[in-house]
């Protein structure tokens, strides 16, 4: 298989830091073998760890510096016991690296104490248990025998010193190296070097740090599993332990009886036997638990929190918003092969269906919508087919209002108040402001001539009427919807800005908003229109009076945005009378 299809194939972006792993492990190894082959006393086995631990993450740091003390077997089978420093090492390189530490030099040195302090001063531990409290053979060996010979230092204290100076001078070479070698790293590399698994389409960086920021009632579902494979862990170490010490104990009991072996000599031998089997379980715990979150992130976390995002976002606004928010479900794509992408599955259709469902009950909405407005316009009809002055009095009054409405929502007035489903709701309701008149006789409302005051009397009851009927349907309603507005404009209609109006004779902003547009929408058809005591005013004739009346009769402010907008009320008046 030719270079440019395995970087190709599906299993590339897995392979890929599987063969930056094997890579670290190699320059760890020969860089190590390079100070052995010219006697120099530096480790310098770490530099590949912290690259891979830095590019990679935690897991592959963590691989490649056990791997590489198992690999280093072959030199000494002792460097095995070692791997749990290794791993510790790339912990806190991937630690430090996440955090900026190798950005710059000067915070890259900051890291040099911390990796002495597990490779030097916990390393000396190590090998004076290993060594049953003995010196030890390392390269630190020749340096401490010389502090010991000088008398100042016992064994221990010798060899700690040791180490740890050494150590100092290897982790800075070490952190020299690795700094050096990400400055010349391209970031499309650094980037790319990351060891994944994702069983969707991956989280975005800023998502993931979205979820983590998240407050979780209890225990996160990651911190459950780790200290749940941790204590299980411990549990089995624990048992092991036990008994390889207890076999351990009395193999060496049996041998007692050899020359030489005394209970002391045995006493060390087991303290060396528990810092090996300690040591080894460390390493191998570190880098099964760190696995094992690694596996838990990708197959079961990152897979319910991508559904968490994708369910928290879910926008149901417009058809648009649902339509992109079902879209955005399908994209997760989750493909765990267990009950997460069942999970997911089943999400995926009940969102999918539920959008249908509110997608079929806004259409019979709208239907519904459609047919009360036409049963509205019908009764609407009705009433005004009885008064035979009025002249589709109703069409015409309900496109002023919009209209007016509408002008004052782009001037900026009553921003609070006048919203589109507000102007809707007063435009649908507007057919209604003369339901009243249907408990006025015929005999008045077709009189010609002016009306006597008794007939007046009569005819103004006919906003209270309308109150009454529309109050007694919104009883019956369990959502009155634009009703409330329609109880509005048929009680308040006839109401004056100065206070001279009926039936309340409330004034000014006490007089309801649609009431008040509503009131110049009226006047303004009933001087257009033909009455059998009057003739039409004109247009320009019309305007004047309304003029006139801001301030006593009408809101002036409403008057102003009328006038303002006078162009536009002029070819609703010419369109209503061409089409009516």
């Amino acid at each position: 298989m030719s270079g440019d299809k395995i970087k190709n194939s599906k299993f590339w972006p897995v392979l890929k830091p599987f063969l930056g792993i094997a890579a670290a492990v190699f320059i760890n190894i020969f860089f190590n073998r390079l100070m052995g082959r010219f006697h120099i006393p530096l480790f310098m086995d770490n530099i590949g760890t912290l690259l891979a631990a830095g590019l990679g993450g935690y897991l592959p740091g963590i691989i490649t510096g056990y791997m590489t003390n198992v690999v280093n077997m072959t030199a000494d089978i002792e460097n095995v016991y070692y791997a749990s420093l290794s791993v510790l090492i790339a912990v806190a390189g991937s630690f430090f690296y996440k955090r900026g530490y190798f950005d710059k030099f000067g915070k890259a040195l900051i890291t040099v104490p911390a990796f002495a302090a597990i490779g030097g001063a916990l390393g000396s531990f190590l090998t004076y248990c290993i060594y049953g409290f003995g010196m030890g053979e390392g390269i630190s060996a020749p340096f401490a025998s010389r502090l010991l010979e000088k008398g100042i230092f016992n064994v221990f204290t010798a060899q700690f010193v040791s180490d740890v100076a050494i150590d100092l001078v290897d982790k800075f070479l070490t952190v020299l190296a690795v700094f050096l070698i990400l400055k010349v790293i391209p970031t499309r590399i650094k980037d790319s070097m990351g060891l994944y698994a994702w069983r969707q389409n991956p989280i975005s960086k800023d998502d993931r740090a979205k979820i983590k920021k998240d407050t979780i009632k209890g225990i996160p579902l990651g911190v459950k599993i780790t200290m749940v494979v941790a204590l299980f862990m411990i549990i089995i170490a624990f048992v092991t332990t036990s008994i390889s010490c207890i076999l351990y104990h009395s193999f060496a009991m049996e041998q007692l009886s050899t020359p030489g072996i005394t209970l002391e000599t045995i006493r060390l031998s087991e303290v060396s036997f528990l810092a090996k089997v300690l040591s080894l379980f460390i390493g191998f715990f570190l880098m099964i638990l760190a696995l094992s979150v690694w596996l838990a992130r990708y197959f079961v976390i990152y897979p319910i929190n991508a559904m968490t995002l994708v369910a928290e976002r879910f926008a149901y606004d417009t058809e648009k918003d649902r339509a992109k928010s079902v879209d955005s479900v399908k994209k997760l794509d989750i493909r765990t092969r267990d009950e997460i992408e069942n999970l997911y599955s089943a999400m995926s259709l009940m969102m999918e269906e539920s959008v249908e469902h509110m997608e079929y009950i806004k259409k019979k909405g709208e239907e519904i919508s459609k047919m009360q407005n036409g049963l509205i316009n019908v009764l609407a009809d009705v009433v005004e087919s009885r008064d035979q002055k009025t002249g589709h009095h109703i069409k015409k009054t309900a496109a002023y209002t919009r209209y007016i409405l509408k002008s004052m929502k782009e001037d900026g007035l009553h921003a609070d108040i006048i919203t589109p489903e507000y102007i809707e709701n007063v435009a649908n309701s507007a057919p209604l402001h003369d339901l009243g008149k249907i408990v006025v006789s015929d005999m008045i409302l077709n009189k010609n001539g002016r009306l006597d005051d008794a007939e007046f009397e009569k005819m103004k009851s006919h906003t209270l009427a309308g109150r009454d009927i529309i109050k007694k349907t919104m009883e019956l309603a369990p959502d009155p919807g634009y009703l409330e507005e329609a109880e509005k404009l048929a009680t308040y209609h006839h109401e004056k800005w100065d206070g001279s109006g009926y039936p309340m004779g409330i004034h000014g902003g006490d007089i309801p908003l649609s009431a008040r547009v509503m009131a110049i929408a009226d006047v303004l058809d009933a001087l257009l229109s033909k009455r059998s005591y009057k003739e039409p005013y004109s247009f320009e004739e019309a305007v004047r009076i309304i003029q006139e009346g801001s301030g006593k009769h009408f809101d002036p402010e409403i008057v102003d945005v009328f006038m303002h907008h006078i162009d536009g009320i002029k070819e609703i008046a010419d369109s209503m009378d061409k089409d009516l």
